[in-house]
């Protein structure tokens, strides 16, 4: 995106028009981007003043750029320059960001361990850290052959290992609403175990830390 910012701005000095072009769009990018982000801390973390700062910022200054472009480009077609559709634009914008979040697929990666028994349901543990686990019960016999086949064995501690596992976790809002394993990483092989297709995860059955399933952004997202 800011590549092509400061391309949008290059091409002005020789291309007025495309210029205008390049950088109308970019600054939708932009927008669309930010207000994502805000969406993202109006769910999760709106008590963070710090990083509303960070992203008001860049809203604010594409905002500008979206209506000086957008105001450029009526005045280059003849055509009247009107406050209510630029207002419209960007509260639609800022719309999409909020939407995105009805259904928000991320991945996630924990180190796991599967506890195995007589019984069809065994328990499987997901961890970031000691203090940060969740927990779920599976009845999947292919996950069960999976994890026998590929996991780590350790002797001094019950269960099978499977670090770096790589989980797809859909949220809408704040609603966890589908857990799908995808593989994990062997360590000890350096192999990478992925499942032919991915195992689903009863959510009525987890429990623990939720706040780790939650989608996360940066400031660089």
């Amino acid at each position: 995106m800011t590549i092509a910012t400061l391309i949008g701005f290059l091409t002005l000095l020789t291309n007025k028009h495309k210029g205008l072009t390049i950088n109308f769009f970019v600054s939708l990018g932009w927008l669309l981007r930010y207000f994502e982000h805000a969406s993202y801390l109006l769910l999760y973390d709106r008590q963070n003043v710090g990083r509303w700062l960070i992203v008001t910022i860049p809203i604010i200054l594409a905002a500008l750029l979206f209506i000086l472009t957008f105001k450029s480009k009526q005045n280059i077609l003849g055509k009247p320059f009107r406050w209510r559709v630029v207002t419209f634009l960007i509260f639609a914008i800022a719309s999409i960001g909020l939407i995105s979040f009805v259904r928000k697929p991320h991945v996630g990666e924990f180190n796991c361990w599967y506890y195995f028994d007589n019984k069809s349901d065994y328990k499987i543990t997901f961890a970031v850290t000691p203090d940060h686990i969740w927990e779920a019960t599976s009845n999947s016999e292919e996950l069960r052959n999976f994890i026998l086949k590929n996991g780590i064995r350790d002797e001094f501690r019950e269960g099978i290992y499977c670090p770096e596992t790589k989980v797809k976790i859909v949220t809408r809002f704040k609603k966890i609403v589908a857990i799908r394993i995808i593989g994990f990483h062997n360590t000890t092989t350096n192999v990478y175990a992925n499942l032919k297709s991915s195992i689903d995860i009863d959510i009525n059955k987890i429990k623990g830390d939720m706040d780790i399933l939650q989608p996360d952004f940066t400031v660089g997202d």
